[in-house]
């Protein structure tokens, strides 16, 4: 064959083979066509898909947030009854005994119903509902019996009570609990500022003045490391808790408490096992100090040391306030209760019966009173221009009994009921103790085996027993209450075989006092019912 043939025929088989690659790509393409349409086909619902996505996550997003907020504003108006219960409970601290009998407008509602709202100030419109819960074991609050029905009587939740505060906003709704309690005075069978005697006990010495300033100090702030300037080496005067002595009920100090022996601090079960009364003092590091070697005090649950100093108010003059002015007397007076009413003898001299106050406070003012008290043969004749209250008797009502000056116990001070009885001194709480200091005798009036069923205030001095030193042992003193004061008072002076004068001591807290407290009783520099413990209720 011709090499041209040859060419010619090789072209030919070159264009054979490249027509048939291209009509089997063309082949291919028509193939892949019905692929390429279905792709595009669900890409397209795929973005369909993503945007209506997006749109429902946006709307879900929006949803979300409205019902967040709504959510917090419900929050915040439970917080804001809270606020609101609070603020009435600070104004009247008896306010919870009312239950639902309160003035309008008001949000509260026994518990199960949240029907009486209020709404939340600013215009928002959210609501709020207060549910007074019950004590365990009881149904609602009662104002026949609002202290069973309300207060709670648990060990670990004694003396509280609680409220639920629900918000609600937009359909949505949030509820609080809060616990409530008391701080104060009454919150111990025994209080002092000072763990020392009230310098009035040192009489009519030149360097008075220098004993108050440095006896109001604690024995942490140096009381005892120096003796009283310009005294010629005379230290501020120790009182000593002593074995066989016990406090039952909780103790609060601002010092530190001296102690020989094995005295008993807190109340015990039949079993003999503490019950949980808190002892407590503000001293470092151990709060107390052995006095005479070999002290083994029981705490019973323990001591709690370095505690919050408790300052009570400088006077008690604001409750003159409370009362009305045919319940405000002037100079020495006397108080002789009973259960309906009591029986008042005037500075004049003039006696007439009175029903207890509304207000449940009766106050004694000054007329002029240039007395100094000495428990050394007090001058119970002289001095009736004094704001003096001398009080006896066996009461059923809520009363408290305020001198300008001191209050003076004449006799027996015992309840009836639910009675409650509050003794706020501006200067001294005493005990009346006629006694022949010449022959340590005690005279005619003096009391033996006394019972004071009161909760007791001395704000600038101390609880003290007249004549404490003198004459014949008088038996046991029995308080059932309370008792606060400045200086810690002497009552009667022991040896090592028991009391030589006055009285053995038998202190009992009134666990009433807790919750309740005498009429417009003075707290440390206002303390109120507070929260205790609030919580979110998811029930």
């Amino acid at each position: 064959m011709h090499l041209n043939e040859r060419r010619v025929g090789a072209k030919r088989r070159v264009g054979d083979r490249a027509k048939d690659r291209a009509a089997r790509a063309g082949r291919r393409l028509r193939a892949s066509d019905g692929y390429t349409m279905a792709m595009t086909l669900m890409g397209g619902l795929l973005m369909s898909m993503i945007v209506v996505s997006a749109v429902a996550a946006v709307n879900g997003d929006i949803n979300t947030t409205r019902a967040d907020v709504d959510h917090k504003r419900a929050y915040e108006a439970a917080l804001t009854g809270l606020a609101a219960y609070s603020y009435q409970l600070n104004k009247d601290q008896n306010y919870w005994e009312k239950c639902t009998s309160v003035p309008s407008p008001n949000a509260l509602n026994q518990v199960g119903s949240t029907t009486n709202r209020r709404p939340v100030p600013g215009g928002s419109g959210a609501t709020y509902a207060i549910e007074l819960i019950p004590a365990a074991g009881q149904t609602s609050c009662s104002t026949a019996d609002p202290t069973g029905t309300m207060i709670e009587q648990g060990v670990a939740a004694d003396g509280t009570f609680r409220i639920r505060s629900t918000g609600f906003s937009a359909g949505q709704d949030e509820a609080v609990v809060a616990t409530y309690s008391k701080e104060g005075l009454l919150d111990y069978i025994y209080f002092t500022q000072y763990e020392t005697m009230d310098p009035v006990t040192f009489g009519a010495v030149p360097w008075a003045a220098d004993a108050y300033a440095h006896c109001t100090r604690t024995r942490q702030e140096g009381r005892q490391s120096a003796p009283i300037p310009n005294s010629g080496g005379v230290f501020c005067l120790t009182i000593v808790f002593i074995g066989g002595e016990q406090i039952n009920g909780p103790l609060h100090s601002n010092d530190t408490l001296v102690i020989c022996g094995n005295p008993r601090f807190g109340r015990v079960d039949g079993s003999g096992n503490p019950i949980g009364d808190h002892i407590e003092t503000a001293a470092p590091p151990t709060g107390w100090v052995d006095f005479c070697g070999g002290a083994n005090p029981n705490f019973g649950s323990g001591l709690d040391t370095n505690a919050r100093v408790l300052t009570p108010p400088p006077t008690n003059t604001t409750l003159q306030y409370k009362t009305t002015s045919s319940y405000i007397f002037s100079g020495r007076t006397k108080f002789d209760l009973n259960t309906t009413n009591m029986t008042v003898t005037r500075y004049d001299g003039s006696i007439v019966t009175m029903a207890y106050p509304a207000s449940g406070v009766v106050y004694v003012k000054n007329i002029s009173c240039g007395i100094t008290y000495t428990p050394y043969g007090p001058n119970y004749s002289a001095g009736t221009g004094c704001g003096d209250a001398v009080v006896k008797g066996n009461y059923d009502d809520r009363l408290t009994i305020a001198a300008e000056n001191d209050v003076l116990i004449e006799g027996n001070l015992t309840r009836s009921g639910d009675g409650m009885l509050g003794l706020i001194a501006n200067n001294f709480v005493r005990v009346y103790h006629p006694c022949d200091r010449s022959t340590s005798t005690n005279l005619a009036g003096a009391l033996s085996n006394l019972r004071i069923d009161a909760a007791i205030l001395a704000i600038q001095h101390s609880f003290i027993n007249d004549n404490f030193d003198c004459g014949a042992p008088l038996g046991t003193l029995t308080i059932n209450g309370a008792l606060a004061q400045r200086f810690r008072g002497p009552v009667g002076q022991f040896n090592a075989s028991g009391p030589v004068h006055g009285y053995s001591k038998n202190y009992t807290y009134d666990n009433r006092l807790k919750y309740v407290q005498p009429p417009h009783f003075l707290d440390p520099v206002q303390t109120a019912w507070h929260i205790d413990r609030q919580s979110l209720d998811d029930g």
